[in-house]
């Protein structure tokens, strides 16, 4: 009986060591080997797709910003106030929240923008951000219409990011001091007048109850004085005063009409029609029995001559 229950423990014995003190540990042993390879399998993916990102957008690590979050935020606020200034925007405010750390190691700066301008002025703030070569965007922006005035109140919130070195002690950007003589092409053009178009619009008239003058400005003659055309047109503005007489507009071959939103040089004048140059781009204007309002315009193929619209 002793033999039999001695043999029982020692193979009880042999088996619960076998099982807790040999497999299990060996199978926890393969388990972490397994999710360590694949840990370093995806790693290696991370590093290689860095690697390959790396190569085709190094220009966004040349327009990051510094590594030193205090100089940042001092430097970057000194330039978006003086970016307010030069766009002639109204109690301009510039404050900032605490940065934040990326998964990746990076930094990211948050910043809030504050004032009151017209939309020409905020036009000239987008373009003079958008055309700054630090790595940063407008993540949120409200425009505010204020009550019988032209102008808006904007407020807006930047992100900017700071990107780790993929070399050490790589010298860009400057630990210290914001990306200068640098410009990543990301504006279809560097002139601001190409884009100030957008903002002759009266965008908020609805909001406003206001109209754009152009939707009131009508061609309504094309007589000849002294022996040369001219271009009549009437402001037909809506008035209580029973004396009122509309505005009348007189433009010859060469002269620019601007009213509005309208911005256009006189190019021809025809019998029946008027052929406008804006930007580079013919329009057509027809005399109709009541008057043609300047927004029925419209543009020319690119491949009309002028002596093609004349027949």
């Amino acid at each position: 009986m002793f033999g039999l229950l001695a043999i029982f423990f020692v193979w009880y014995g042999t088996t619960w060591a076998y099982r807790n003190l040999y497999k299990e540990p060996r199978r926890q042993l393969n388990e972490k080997i397994t999710r360590l390879r694949q840990e370093i399998d995806k790693k290696g993916q991370s590093v290689a797709f860095m690697k390959q990102h790396w190569e085709t957008n190094q220009v966004l690590y040349y327009r990051s910003l510094p590594r030193v979050p205090n100089a940042v935020r001092l430097q970057y606020k000194e330039w978006m106030s003086e970016v307010l200034e030069h766009c002639e925007v109204e109690n301009g405010n510039v404050s900032d929240d605490n940065p934040t750390r990326t998964n990746f190691g990076g930094i990211n700066y948050r910043f809030h923008v504050r004032g009151v301008c017209t939309l020409d002025q905020l036009s000239q703030l987008l373009f003079e951000f958008y055309y700054a070569p630090f790595l940063h965007r407008i993540t949120a922006m409200n425009v505010i219409p204020q009550e019988s005035s032209e102008k808006v109140a904007i407020s807006l919130t930047i992100d900017g990011l700071s990107i780790p070195p993929p070399v050490a002690n790589s010298p860009y950007p400057p630990t210290n001091q914001l990306t200068l003589g640098f410009f990543h092409q990301r504006l279809a053009t560097h002139q601001f007048e190409a884009y100030r178009v957008v903002a002759e619009r009266n965008l908020f008239r609805a909001a406003r109850g206001g109209v754009d003058e152009a939707d009131l400005t009508y061609l309504t003659g094309l007589p000849e004085i002294d022996g040369e055309r001219e271009a009549w047109f009437t402001i037909r503005a809506e008035s209580s005063d029973s004396d009122y007489l509309p505005k009348v507009i007189k433009a010859k071959p060469g002269e620019q009409i601007a009213v509005g939103s309208f911005r256009a040089t006189i190019k021809e004048i025809l019998d029946e029609s008027l052929i406008l140059d804006r930007d580079g781009t013919l329009w057509l204007l027809e005399l109709i029995q009541n008057g043609a309002c300047l927004n029925t315009a419209f543009a020319l193929p690119p491949e009309a001559a002028l002596n093609d619209v004349k027949e």
